[in-house]
């Protein structure tokens, strides 16, 4: 009797000693988010040197939580390459946009071809950043790429609790669509009276 309970005490100390063991482990994955800084950053919590952009999902036939990433910077949209990006960059994109993380990223402009600039390209993040910005590319504009390569991700259906989306580009963006609209409808009136005249 006294050797089996010697047996059972071991194997309880032996089960609690694991258990405590792997629930330390479970946490670990999970302890960077909460030391993850609020979304998005205020101005005083981003560098500086780190310019300002606007981040939306885009393409055919999609969900509202998955897309072709495109990137509002310098007064224009572009697009980002799928070369050297991975699930971190996916989750900074996601995370910037206000979903708690990134299912996958996917190559090869799964969501249709983009226009514009491909503005980043090697981009490489350690999934820490707060901004796409802050993660290490090309140059902003430096691209070897085509918009074959445009990258999207599928960001999971979870919204970061108490997020506020970052407005403060909005009336830039909102004015540049007003001229993109205005030159558009000043080209097809032109275009019309061209057709009329011959």
């Amino acid at each position: 009797m006294e050797r089996f309970m010697d047996s059972t005490f071991n194997h309880c100390l032996f089960v609690l000693f694991l258990s405590a063991y792997l629930s330390s482990l479970s946490l670990a994955q999970y302890e960077h988010w909460l030391q993850q800084p609020s979304y998005p950053p205020s101005p005083s919590q981003q560098p500086t040197d780190v310019p300002r952009i606007q981040l939306r999902l885009a393409g055919n036939k999609r969900k509202h939580n998955e897309g072709r990433i495109e990137v509002f910077y310098n007064g224009e949209w572009g697009t980002v390459c799928d070369d050297d990006f991975s699930i971190h960059s996916a989750n900074v994109v996601c995370r910037q946009l206000g979903y708690v993380e990134a299912v996958s990223w996917i190559p090869s402009s799964k969501y249709g071809k983009g226009e514009g600039r491909i503005w980043l390209d090697n981009v490489y993040c350690t999934g820490k950043e707060t901004s796409l910005a802050m993660c290490t590319s090309n140059g902003w504009g430096v691209s070897d790429c085509k918009h074959t390569e445009d990258v999207s991700v599928v960001c999971s259906e979870r919204r970061i609790p108490g997020f506020k989306f970052d407005d403060s580009l909005l009336n830039q963006i909102e004015l540049k669509g007003a001229q993109s609209y205005t030159e558009f409808t000043q080209s097809k009136s032109t275009e019309n009276r061209r057709l009329r005249l011959e």
